[in-house]
């Protein structure tokens, strides 16, 4: 996939969603610790937003950014939990589709 004049193939895009994937996890125990979340939060947003440009046809990038900005201060832990949860699992199920493609 050719962007600014960089060909980025799937591979690369692979190991930035799993690193994604470890930081989005790091909002469940600095939610829990009363830790500055957001700002972990809009830093992972930002990332997800410049990949979604990239792959604007893809529904998960939608799924996962519009979950990601629902969640709030005021989101219940158990809520909170469980969207993390299935954020995590549609990047998951993304990485397996670009896996798949990159074949």
């Amino acid at each position: 996939m050719m962007y600014y004049g960089t060909d980025f193939n799937n591979d690369i895009i692979i190991r930035d969603l799993r690193r994604l994937v470890n930081q989005i996890w790091k909002l469940l125990p600095m939610r829990e610790h009363d830790e500055d979340w957001q700002t972990k939060k809009e830093a992972v947003l930002v990332e997800l937003r410049g990949l979604g440009r990239m792959f604007g046809d893809e529904l998960d990038f939608l799924i996962i950014v519009s979950s990601l900005e629902g969640l709030t201060e005021d989101t219940d832990f158990m809520v909170f939990r469980s969207m993390i949860f299935s954020i995590i699992s549609t990047i998951t199920e993304l990485t397996a589709i670009l896996d798949v493609r990159k074949s």
